[in-house]
């Protein structure tokens, strides 16, 4: 076998040369611009997009068509497309940015948020190298203030709307949204509720459904279509944590009775009933606080 060939001292200088005067360049290549970032909370599930933002210095003495956010491809470091009407900064005051993959992390709803309730609401579909956008929001908003005009007789021009989104099992965009008239809690302003459900097909690029109606309290949705539950949160005693479960469930339980047909809820209010024999025959208060955990999650998928 022949030997293996020791390069020479010419050779090795000469290679250390070419690595140094690479090295900026390259550097330039793996990082992104100066005065931008990857923000918080938009990565993909398979790691690989994200969205970059600029910083809050880059973004002074912009306007909001200046100020681009973009979809980004986190292992080729390649620019995918500029999100339609999401013009987020680093750390902006009243403002945030979040985005809703599915789970083939295919698509992604990016939500734009301003101070009270979204701004924009885009959702933004990858094929392979190229991206397609739609304009979500719009249609949303539009009918969550037809059902606050309903009730203001068409005196109320809208309200401040919260939206949430997951993937149905078939691929479709499942859009659930509150709004509501008076965030401020106002003396003698209007104080109207309006609800959305809605189904988008981004297949056909259509609304397969979609419905907004009044109701009377917002608050069970915000627990209902959220994720989280007790994580960061402290409790003095483990009554005051039951206590705090206890509520959570109140209002979850609430949401679905009434989103789902009566007939449904007569289902679920049974299964209710034998589930609070269950909870009583649990031993510590902490263990009840963890069965109430995991019956909240079992009631936030039927609100879906």
């Amino acid at each position: 076998m022949p030997s293996a060939r020791v390069p020479s001292l010419a050779v090795l200088l000469c290679s250390l040369s070419i690595a140094a005067s690479l090295s900026p360049a390259r550097a330039a290549e793996e990082d992104w611009p100066e005065g931008y970032k990857i923000t918080d909370g938009c990565e993909s599930p398979n790691g690989r997009y994200s969205v970059l933002v600029p910083t809050r210095e880059t973004a002074e003495g912009l306007d909001d068509d200046a100020i681009k956010n973009t979809l980004v491809d986190l292992k080729t470091h390649r620019r995918l497309a500029v999100i339609r009407n999401a013009h987020y900064f680093s750390a902006q005051n009243h403002h945030d940015l979040s985005a809703t993959w599915a789970p083939d992390s295919s698509w992604c709803v990016v939500i734009y948020g301003g101070r009270f309730g979204f701004d924009n609401i885009t959702l933004v579909e990858l094929h392979g190298g190229k991206c397609t956008q739609v304009d979500l929001g719009r249609h949303m908003k539009e009918a969550l203030d037809a059902a606050i005009a309903r009730q203001g007789h068409g005196d109320v021009d809208g309200g401040c709307a919260t939206a949430y989104f997951r993937s149905s099992p078939g691929g479709q965009v499942l859009a659930r949204a509150f709004a509501f008239t008076n965030p401020k809690s106002l003396e003698g302003q209007p104080d109207y509720r309006s609800l959305f459900q809605g189904t988008f097909d981004p297949a056909t690029g259509k609304w397969s459904r979609s419905d907004a109606r009044k109701i009377l309290n917002w608050d069970p949705f915000e627990i209902a279509y959220g994720t989280f539950l007790d994580e960061g949160n402290t409790f003095s005693t483990e009554e005051d944590r039951r206590a705090w479960f206890d509520a959570r469930l109140n209002d979850v339980y609430e949401a679905v009775h009434i989103v789902l047909p009566p007939e449904r809820f007569a289902a679920v209010k049974k299964q209710q009933i034998a589930w609070l024999k269950q909870l009583e025959a649990r031993g510590s208060t902490t263990d009840k606080c963890k069965f109430m955990g995991a019956r909240i999650q079992e009631l936030r998928q039927l609100v879906w």
